[in-house]
C-alpha cells in the first residue's frame, strides 16, 4: 500500500461522502449535512497534508531545498487546518464533524481489510463455487438489513413523536408563519404537493420573522429565474469576451451549441427568415432548458414547475408572434389573415366564422404553451419528491435519518422530459412565427404582394 492506495481512498471518500451528506441534509437536517459534508473536507485534507510531511521527510528526495519548502507549507496549513477546525466545531454539531472525520479512516480500514481478504485462502476457496459465494452474499444482506433494522428500532423507541409538526414543515414551511397562509402557501397548494426543500426556503427559515427573508420567500420563483438568467449572461460573457479565430474550451461549447441552433431554427423557418429569429427562439430554448434542469441540482428548484413562470413565458412567445404579424402583413395584411385570406365568394362567406376561429386559436396558444411546459416539469418534480419518499417508507423501520435514494433512478428520465420540453416550446414557438410570416404560397394566391408591398 503505497501513494495510489492513498488516492483510491481519498477518491472513495468524497463519492461517499458527498452522498451521505446529501441524504443527511435532505432526510434529517442541512445543516447535520453540511456538518457531516466539512467533517469528511476537514479529514481529506488533513490526510492530504499528512502526505505532504511524510514524504519528504522520509521520501528519495528528503533533505532537498525543494523538500523542505513543501515541508514547511505543510506544516503551516496543518496550523491552519487546526484553526478553521475550532471555527467549524463552534458553528456545526460536533457529532456530525465527527462522524465525517471519521469516514476517510473508516474507508482506510475497510480497503486494507478487503485487500487483505481477498488475497486469503479462505476467498479464494469460496469464489471457486458460485453456488458457495451468491449463498454468502445473500447471507450477508439478509443480516446486515435486520440489523440496521433492530439498531434504528432501538434509536426510535427514544425518539419523540413528531408526526404532527413534520409534515407541515417538510415542503416548502412558510417563514412568517401565519402571515403568509393566505399567501405564498396557498399559492404551492394549488400547484399541489409537497416539494424539495431548496436554499431559498433554508435561508427564509434561518432568518424567521425578518421582512428581507419574507419579501426573499414571495418571490422564490422569481430569485431563481433572474439568477439563471445571470448564469446565462455570465457564461455568454466568458465565451465572448476574448474570441479566438481558432475556439477551444468554453468558446468552442458555446459556439457548438449556437451552430445547433441556428441550423435547427432555421430548418424550420428556412434560410430567408430563419436567421432573423435565432436570437430570440434559440435564448428561449437555453432559459426554458436551464430552468427545467436547475431542480434537480440538490437545494435547488425549477422555476418551470410554477405557473407564473411559464405563463410570462407563453405570453411573450404570444406578444412576439402578434409582433411580426403586424410588421410582416400590416395592419391590413394581419385582419385578412384572421379572416382566412378570402379570395373567392365562398372565402368571404366563411370569413365571419373564420375571424372568431382564428381569434380563438391564436388566444389558446399561450394557453397550451405554458400548461404543457408546467405540466410536464411540475409532474417530474412530483414524481421524484414521491419516490424520494417511497425511499424513505421502504426501509423496515422510522425516524431515521436516510433512506433509499431509489428518486435517483429516474434523473435520466428527468433529463429527458425537461430537454424534449424546452424543444417542444421552441418549436411550437418558431411554427407560430411561420404562420405569420409572408410564404411564397401567398404570393401565388395573390396576397403575398398586397402583404410584402404594405411591409
Amino acid at each position: 500500500m503505497g501513494l495510489e492506495f492513498l488516492a483510491r481512498v481519498r477518491k472513495t471518500s468524497t463519492w461517499l461522502g458527498g452522498v451521505l451528506a446529501l441524504m443527511a441534509a435532505t432526510y434529517a437536517s442541512p445543516l447535520l449535512g453540511l456538518g457531516f459534508g466539512a467533517g469528511v473536507f476537514w479529514s481529506l485534507v488533513n490526510l492530504q497534508l499528512l502526505e505532504r510531511i511524510v514524504v519528504p521527510l522520509f521520501g528519495t528526495d528528503r533533505g532537498s531545498p525543494g523538500a523542505t519548502q513543501k515541508l514547511g507549507f505543510a506544516l503551516l496549513g496543518m496550523l491552519l487546518l487546526f484553526a478553521a477546525g475550532a471555527v467549524l466545531l463552534s458553528l456545526l454539531s460536533p457529532l456530525a464533524l465527527l462522524l465525517g472525520f471519521l469516514l476517510p479512516l473508516a474507508v482506510i480500514v475497510l480497503k486494507a481489510t478487503s485487500q487483505v481478504l481477498l488475497g486469503s485462502r479462505a476467498w479464494g476457496a469460496l469464489i471457486r463455487h458460485p453456488f458457495r459465494a451468491a449463498f454468502a452474499a445473500v447471507a450477508l444482506a439478509v443480516v446486515t438489513w435486520f440489523a440496521l433494522g433492530a439498531l434504528t428500532r432501538a434509536t426510535a423507541q427514544h425518539a419523540t413523536p413528531t408526526e404532527t409538526s413534520a409534515p407541515e414543515t417538510h415542503g416548502t414551511a412558510a417563514p412568517g408563519g401565519s402571515e403568509h397562509a393566505t399567501g405564498a402557501e396557498e399559492g404551492d397548494q394549488e400547484e399541489g404537493g409537497q416539494e424539495f426543500v431548496n436554499v431559498i426556503t433554508l435561508i427564509a427559515g434561518a432568518n424567521h420573522g425578518k421582512p428581507w427573508a419574507d419579501f426573499l420567500y414571495h418571490y422564490e420563483i422569481l430569485v431563481f429565474s433572474l439568477f439563471i438568467a445571470l448564469l446565462l449572461l455570465l457564461v455568454a460573457f466568458l465565451a465572448s469576451r476574448n474570441p479566438q479565430l481558432i475556439p477551444s474550451g468554453l468558446q468552442n461549447g458555446v459556439e457548438t451549441v449556437v451552430e445547433g441552433l441556428t441550423d435547427f431554427i432555421t430548418g424550420i423557418l428556412g434560410p430567408k427568415h430563419g436567421p432573423r429569429f435565432v436570437p430570440f427562439l434559440g435564448t428561449l430554448f437555453l432559459y426554458i432548458l436551464s430552468m427545467n434542469l436547475f431542480g434537480l441540482i440538490p437545494f435547488m428548484h425549477s422555476p418551470t414547475a410554477s405557473l407564473n413562470v411559464t405563463v410570462a413565458l407563453a405570453l411573450t412567445v404570444f406578444v412576439y408572434v402578434q409582433f411580426i404579424g403586424f410588421k410582416e402583413l400590416g395592419p391590413l395584411g394581419w385582419l385578412d389573415h384572421m379572416l382566412g385570406s378570402p379570395r373567392d365568394l365562398t372565402g368571404w362567406l366563411l370569413a365571419p366564422l373564420m375571424l372568431p376561429i382564428h381569434v380563438l386559436g391564436e388566444l389558446a396558444k399561450p394557453i397550451s404553451l405554458s400548461c404543457r411546459l408546467f405540466g410536464n416539469i411540475f409532474g417530474e418534480d412530483m414524481l421524484l419528491v414521491a419516490f424520494a419518499s417511497l425511499g424513505v417508507t421502504m426501509l423496515p423501520f422510522q425516524n431515521v435519518p436516510f433512506g433509499i435514494p431509489i428518486h435517483a433512478l429516474f434523473f435520466p428520465l428527468a433529463l429527458l422530459g425537461s430537454a424534449l420540453q424546452a424543444m417542444v416550446f421552441t418549436v411550437l414557438s418558431s411554427i407560430y412565427i411561420l404562420l405569420m410570416l409572408p410564404h411564397e404560397s401567398h404570393d401565388e394566391h395573390g396576397h403575398g404582394g398586397d402583404a410584402q408591398h404594405a411591409h
